[in-house]
């Protein structure tokens, strides 16, 4: 093999304006007769990044034309003139290389591909004669459409005299001809959408004026005397009118939505006498993206998501179309999409969630588990230590079922009892790692207030979390489980203070962008469900008026927050509302996602995942029973076998903490004895409270706590209480933040009361090493619990010197928060302080006097409520 027998190739690239394939160049002079032959063997040939060759001294064009087809915003061009500008640009030969995904190359032009191309068609401002109504037709407005009129007979040039003309399209209509009454428009709203006609909101048609003939059945363009709800007094409808009279009327004329959801799009009844009526234009095709020529993709930014426009509304259906299919279906979500609550677990793996302390803390989760035989009626799981729980089979056979754990148990495994020799079960694939006992492993708290294992140091503004500590990290926050390991909840809707802010950073976490929260509002459920994976999801009744709440929502300059619901009849963008209240109106029949997305990618969608259906209660027939004759101790519940009961812990109307779902064992009765601790636990802690025994569509039950406790056990246990905190308490004074969960709220609740943050009117901020919480009372009036302001605890490092300069400022937070007293303490020392009192000289009871001293009884009797 010759150089010379590569220079046919070198001038066959020469005179092609495209590279070629190597098997092009080399088949039949060289492969085919046995040449083992390179083109990387000659420096006169290079090949492209798309794996075709051209000549080394030459220049592909694809970036530059690629760049001019975006910069132009158009689809196509003639490649033998983009060569030519490119030529000439760059003082080099430039050649097309057709190997590029970008483009496809069809006969003399160059088009993006079709994933380039976005769905709006290429505007170009001005066409030739031979073009118009030939090969374009000119873009109105449906709106300026609705409002011309005829001028006499219809000539060539009518159109263009009485319609402002936006623009011409490149438009195929295959097996018909374009004429003068023709034009494009835009189609407004989804009241024509029924996922058959094409019309879709934001897509493109075909219309023409002035239509001769019978209406009857068409789609049309029509003015009148009318408001539609998404256009106002124009509409495109599917015209229906009746059979026409004897004198050739009409007497009732329907404009038909084709979209099922008529609550939401209705059609609109007209009398022709009484209405004036007039159908501007019919229908002649709705236009798919191969039918004009599309402008090239806008590039999306980096960080950035595309809520905009068709393009953002097509790409949130697509993705809320997988959300939807991935929690109903159980399939698997693609790594693009980013909604946080789209899970890929099974029911056949262990999961760790963390509950509140009172309500059990650290939980192992398992289950739905499909498949597990019937023969195992246990499942036990083990951890170190001799640790080890039971879950009922059937139970975890078909719902997420729950045990408490210690943290510092792990790792954990499951066996069938009574059958632990097995190997086919599947059980093993439930085995769970350790918790890390370096860091802290972060929940953040779900609408249900179920604390979900999340990945990621990254903590968001908006939302709350529980994180587990172990022995050894971040000592003395949060409240202890077992082992030395604590449970820190965090509310991030508040404010974040410096100095969480710093805990949180001592702990190796950050705090990034708010996260918006939406929860239904007003309309409850009519049922709960649960999918696959055992989530459970909201059903409601076909006709309901469905609204939303939507808070967090923290927009910058440039950026958005848009709202898209989802379903059977489409995706929409629905407004934001200044208070907060959305409604989604009356949805039709099937499964649906509401969604709060944010432009930018760093905060994380919002996702409601519901569905409607006829008849979505369930009455059912069945008795249960629910008492406690002698105390939560004696408590007795039952229930139809396998039947699902929640128990709630309020403490206010408005306010209920989930303890536990039981669900009922074969012979009706309701596992209560592992909860009981829990309950009792609740109970020590507040004074008047309800237990919420929920039966869900049988009903419900409360059973009222009032638990006052004597002076003495106080006494008592505050003397233990101080006992335990006193080294901490003296050691940390000014520590507020630190020593509220461990010894103010504590204390206080001794007392009697609750405690809340205290909000001071502007302008009035505290002196230095001062500040104020708002305490609160329960009392039962009319079998229900109200809370109400009692007095203001002041926290100060020196009690003489607020008593002495802060009067004034005291008397001002016991006006904000409507009360007369206030208790001013550093901790150690307490006193009791009245608005308006000059008195300098007052009782400050010293702690750890009074409890040496056996004082203890005459200062609750002055700071104390209800003993």
């Amino acid at each position: 093999m010759t150089r010379a027998s590569f220079d046919a190739l070198a001038t066959r690239l020469t005179e092609s304006p495209t590279t070629l394939s190597e098997r092009e160049l080399l088949e039949s002079s060289h492969w085919s007769l046995g040449e083992d032959a390179r083109l990387r063997e000659d420096l006169r040939f290079r090949e492209t990044p798309w794996g075709r060759w051209m000549l080394a001294e030459d220049l592909a064009a694809n970036d530059t034309v690629y760049r001019w087809l975006h910069a132009e915003k158009r689809g196509s061009a003639v490649l033998a003139a983009a060569l030519k500008r490119a030529s000439d640009l760059f003082n080099r030969r430039c050649v097309f290389c057709a190997g590029d995904p970008r483009f496809v190359l069809r006969r003399e032009e160059v088009h993006l591909a079709a994933s380039e191309l976005s769905r709006q068609p290429v505007i170009e401002d001005a066409v030739g004669e031979l073009e118009k109504y030939r090969t374009h037709l000119p873009l109105h407005s449906l709106k300026a459409a609705a409002a011309s009129e005829p001028a006499g007979e219809w000539g060539k040039r009518a159109q263009d005299q009485l319609l402002e003309t936006l623009g011409w399209v490149r438009v195929t209509l295959p097996g018909r001809r374009l004429n003068g009454r023709m034009f494009i428009a835009a189609i407004e709203g989804h009241s024509m959408d029924d996922g058959k006609s094409g019309l879709v909101d934001g897509g493109y048609a075909v219309f023409e004026l002035w239509p001769s003939g019978t209406k009857q059945n068409l789609s049309v363009l029509v003015r009148g005397a009318f408001s539609d709800p998404e256009t106002g007094s124009y509409a495109v409808k599917k015209y229906v009118a009746d059979q026409r009279d004897a004198e050739g009327r009409h007497n009732r004329v329907s404009l038909v939505s084709l979209n099922p959801n008529k609550e939401r799009y209705p059609n609109i009844e007209l009398q022709p006498e009484d209405d004036d009526i007039t159908v501007v234009a019919k229908v002649v095709q709705a236009l798919s993206t191969d039918d004009y020529e599309r402008r090239p993709k806008a590039k999306p930014r980096v960080g950035r998501r595309n809520l905009t426009g068709h393009e953002g509304l097509n790409e949130q259906a697509t993705r809320l179309s997988r959300r939807v299919a991935s929690f109903f279906d159980g399939t698997t979500p693609e790594e693009a999409d980013d909604d946080a609550n789209a899970a890929t677990s099974t029911g056949w793996q262990t999961r760790l969630v963390c509950l509140d302390v009172a309500a059990g803390g650290l939980q192992l989760e398992l289950g739905p588990l499909d498949g597990l035989p019937p023969f195992v009626k246990k499942l036990r799981v083990v951890g170190e230590a001799g640790w080890d729980g039971f879950v009922l089979a059937a139970n975890a056979r078909t719902r997420p079922t729950r045990v408490p754990v210690r943290p510092g148990t792990g790792p954990w495994r499951w066996e069938a009892v009574g059958f632990e020799e097995e190997q086919d079960l599947g059980v093993e694939r439930l085995a769970l790692d350790a918790l890390d006992a370096s860091g802290p492993s972060v929940f953040r708290v779900d609408a249900d207030g179920v604390g979900q294992r999340i990945k990621g140091a990254t903590l968001a503004l908006g939302q709350t979390y529980r994180l587990l500590l172990p022995a050894d990290v971040g000592v003395e926050l949060g409240t202890e489980l077992h082992g030395g390991w604590r449970v820190w909840s965090l509310d991030l809707a508040a404010q974040l203070s410096p100095t969480t802010r710093q805990m949180l950073t001592s702990l190796g976490l950050d705090v990034g962008e708010a996260w918006p929260r939406i929860e239904w509002a007003l309309a409850p459920p009519s049922a709960w469900r649960t999918n696959a994976r055992g989530e459970s999801y909201p059903v409601f009744d076909v006709g309901t008026e469905l609204l939303v709440k939507v808070d967090g929502i923290s927009v910058d300059e440039g950026d958005e927050a848009v709202l898209f619901l989802h379903g059977p009849s489409g995706t929409e963008r629905l407004p934001l509302s200044a208070g907060g209240l959305v409604s989604l109106g009356t949805p039709v029949a099937g499964r649906w996602a509401f969604a709060l997305m944010h432009s930018r990618t760093s905060v994380q969608p919002s996702t409601l995942v519901f569905e409607v259906a006829e008849h979505a209660a369930q009455h059912i027939a069945a008795s249960w029973t629910a008492a406690a004759p002698n105390g939560f101790a004696s408590l007795e519940v039952t229930a139809p076998p396998g039947w699902p009961v929640s128990l709630r812990w309020r403490v206010i109307a408005s306010h209920e903490e989930s303890l536990a779902t039981l669900y009922a064992n074969d012979d009706r009765t309701i596992p209560v004895e592992g909860v009981t601790s829990i309950i009792d636990a609740r109970a020590a802690r507040d004074r008047i409270a309800d237990l919420v025994i929920d039966f869900g569509e049988l009903g419900r039950r409360s059973i009222p706590h009032d638990g006052r406790v004597s002076l003495k056990q106080v006494r008592e246990q505050l003397t233990a209480l101080w006992q335990q905190c006193s080294g901490q308490v003296q050691s940390r004074t000014g520590a507020w933040l630190q020593l509220m969960p461990v010894w103010f709220k504590p204390f206080t609740a001794l007392l009697g009361y609750g405690i809340q943050e205290l909000k001071m009117p502007p302008g009035a901020d505290a002196p230095h090493d001062l500040t104020a919480w708002l305490l609160t009372v329960d009392e039962r009036m009319l079998n229900s619990i109200t809370r109400s302001p009692s007095r203001v605890l002041v926290l100060t490092t020196n009690i003489d010197a607020v008593l002495r300069d802060c009067r004034a400022w005291i008397d001002s937070a016991c006006t904000a928060s409507r009360v007369r007293d206030a208790i001013v303490t550093d901790g150690t020392r307490w006193t009791a302080h009245r608005k308006g009192s000059q008195q300098l000289k007052q009782q400050v009871w010293n702690l750890d006097q009074a409890v040496g001293l056996g004082s203890v009884d005459d200062m609750l009797s002055d700071l104390a409520e209800g003993l």
